[in-house]
């Protein structure tokens, strides 16, 4: 296998080939050591039972719906994530600020108040994000745990449905709910791209989505959970990552050239030196070769036919995943993942 070719620039600065990027990892030592796709399986976190009855308790309780905030706002928004990155970028933040679960807390602490602050997790423990002020518009998804919802009695609450849900979509429909579901990744910052985009935002400049440890650091505020570490190659670049953020990068790969070069026309910058601004300039390198691999991928998800989706694709260091597919059939249909824009938008 061969890795992405690196180039210098005039000012001597060494770069990535704008290749597609694919993360790897790495296998053996010395001479015997290869680069291998890395291929992830994920499963959710909840049960079927635990996530229905998080949103029974949330129907039963009452709330205001999303619908209503429907591309109501425009512009800018500034979406943060509770990498160690957020800390550092504080003064970059511009337009409307949206706080993604930890990194509520972390602004707040600093003295900015966000405008929008996003839960969306069903664990409990998701209970200590839940930081209570009168000028937050809190976005809490249904699936939340009634304890996330207690600590915010008498603040602006808004609920939405996450789509993708195990069967939230039947269990809406029995309980005569017709509201809409927001679709999105599977991580707080690609799930909040899609909530910030149903709202009426188009340029996004999106803090703190490191996907990496920095400086030894997961997060502005520190980890709530244990963190297995695995050190992947993305594109001739080594990082310190974990499962679930090699995921979020994943998803990026097709949720920005979608985003960015259909009818749904959003603008994204991010700011950090990790692995989701590395994987986001790469794909602005080369805008026609992300968007034909993004297209790519969903074509394989719908030619899946039902198959079973449990992860992300892992891409090899050279080919479109159509090229993959055809030379690696193995790696195809059985672990594509559904990405696709809100409902009723059309591409």
């Amino acid at each position: 296998m061969s890795e992405a070719v690196n180039k210098k620039t005039d000012s001597g600065e060494v770069t990535a080939s704008p290749e597609y990027p694919f993360l790897g990892f790495k296998n053996g030592e010395g001479k015997d050591a290869v680069i291998l796709p890395l291929v992830l399986n994920m499963e959710c976190t909840a049960t079927q039972g635990e996530m229905n009855g998080n949103v029974a308790a949330t129907l039963e309780r009452g709330y205001a719906p999303f619908a209503k905030l429907l591309d109501t706002k425009e512009g800018t928004v500034s979406l943060c994530g509770a990498g160690p990155s957020l800390l550092s970028n504080l003064d970059k933040l511009k337009g409307d600020v949206f706080a993604v679960n930890s990194a509520i807390g972390v602004l707040m602490k600093a003295g900015i108040v966000p405008k929008w602050a996003m839960i969306w997790d069903c664990a409990e423990i998701c209970e200590q994000f839940a930081i209570p002020h009168p000028d937050v518009t809190y976005l809490i998804a249904s699936r939340c745990h009634p304890k996330v919802f207690e600590r915010f009695k008498g603040c602006k609450v808004i609920v939405w449905h996450a789509d993708g849900d195990h069967n939230i979509l039947a269990f809406l429909e029995e309980k005569n709910v017709a509201e809409p579901l927001v679709k999105g990744g599977t991580t707080g910052v690609t799930r909040g791209i899609y909530v910030a985009y149903a709202l009426g935002y188009r340029d996004f400049h999106i803090f703190g989505a490191d996907s990496c440890y920095v400086n030894g650091e997961s997060h502005a505020a520190g980890s709530l959970v244990y963190e297995h570490v695995l050190k992947i190659m993305v594109n001739g670049r080594w990082f310190d990552s974990t499962a679930q953020w090699a995921a979020q990068i994943e998803e990026m790969k097709v949720i920005y050239p979608m985003f960015k070069h259909t009818a749904l026309r959003a603008e994204m910058t991010a700011y950090d030196d990790g692995l989701f601004a590395w994987v986001l300039g790469i794909m602005k390198q080369d805008e026609e070769k992300s968007l034909a691999n993004a297209l790519a991928t969903i074509e394989l998800q719908l030619k899946a036919k039902g198959a079973p989706m449990p992860g992300v694709p892992g891409i090899l260091p050279t080919g479109t995943i159509a090229e993959i597919a055809e030379q690696h059939p193995e790696l195809a249909a059985p672990i594509m993942k559904t990405l696709q824009p809100l409902e009723g938008v059309a591409p």
